[in-house]
């Protein structure tokens, strides 16, 4: 019998954050398989440790002994809008690893999110004094100031760490502000280039995206910003998280893009994602409350922990 995972959405993030999901599976000796949601998916299976292949959603073919887990196939997801008042009323103040917990206890898993098993990744020495910014996401509200960014490289530089920043050039102005001002970028033209490069840094500072469930996955010591009503929080020990306040009604999408259930049977996934930018001066900007000193004392703390253990 082989068992298909579907994760519980489309994303990279996604994929990563239903991975103590597999990771259950796997350690009790099944043979398991990824069910790819979308292209954001497809290719990551390779490394996945103990993981038998992957297969895309559209060409999922069951036998009669197989079974798929399907994260997205559960009342907590059909039946409820995770947004909505009327779903924390319920289930309490969502956080997705609460979320997929429930849903996997349902199917009779376990999922830890608090030791996570590493991706294989290809090693690379000349990392390891590095700390990497991911200042950019498809979010509107994900965007850090630009002198925060530039004011708290200054500081780790002074303390003798490289900075560099990853993500897609000619997509992002947050990311193109940070390559004017003299940051090193490093391309990454794969997810496995990506993976690469944030398991063998010093740490990870970055807003709430895929690249940044990438190095909780990994161990590395990581800064994530987020949304106050986010529900990304990650409780693993290496990460801290970072909130934001609430956005003004200046700086709100059109909304479009999501359905009025969590869990539509045929989710756009090039509509999931939003890359407005935040319409506030950068002092009223919703993540200007986290300031570059906070985030300094914070990556010293976990970058001594991690050497200690």
């Amino acid at each position: 019998m082989s068992t298909f995972v579907a994760p519980i959405d489309v994303g990279m993030g996604d994929l990563f954050i239903s991975l103590p999901v597999f990771q259950a599976l796997i350690e009790a000796g099944e043979d398991v398989y990824l069910v790819a949601r979308s292209f954001r998916q497809i290719g990551l299976s390779n490394r996945i440790v103990g993981i038998k292949g992957e297969i895309a959603e559209a060409d999922l073919c069951l036998s009669s002994d197989d079974r798929l887990i399907n994260l997205r196939a559960h009342p907590l997801q059909t039946d409820h809008n995770w947004a909505s008042a009327e779903f924390e009323d319920f289930f309490g103040l969502p956080r997705i690893e609460k979320i997929i917990e429930k849903i996997a206890i349902d199917f009779g898993i376990v999922a830890d999110y608090r030791n996570l098993a590493k991706l294989q990744f290809e090693h690379m020495p000349a990392l390891q004094n590095t700390i990497l910014f991911v200042p950019a996401s498809d979010g509107f509200y994900k965007h850090w100031p630009t002198a925060n960014w530039l004011s708290l490289a200054s500081a780790l530089q002074a303390d003798g760490h490289k900075i560099a920043v990853l993500g897609e050039k000619n997509h992002s102005m947050a990311l193109e502000a940070l390559i004017a001002a003299g940051l090193e970028w490093l391309p990454t033209a794969t997810i496995d280039d990506a993976i690469d490069l944030i398991s063998n840094c010093l740490a990870v500072v970055s807003v709430d995206t895929g690249l940044m469930h990438i190095a909780v996955q990994q161990g590395v010591p990581t800064c994530a910003f987020v949304h106050p009503r986010n529900i990304h929080h990650r409780s693993a020990a290496n990460v801290k998280v970072f909130e934001g306040t609430a956005c003004s009604s200046k700086c709100q999408p059109v909304k479009i893009l999501k359905p009025d259930y969590a869990a539509a049977a045929n989710l756009n996934v090039n509509l999931k994602f939003n890359r407005e930018y935040c319409k506030l001066p950068d002092a009223e900007n919703c993540m200007a409350v986290i300031t570059p000193h906070m985030v300094l004392a914070e990556i010293n703390v976990q970058i001594c922990h991690n050497k200690k253990a």
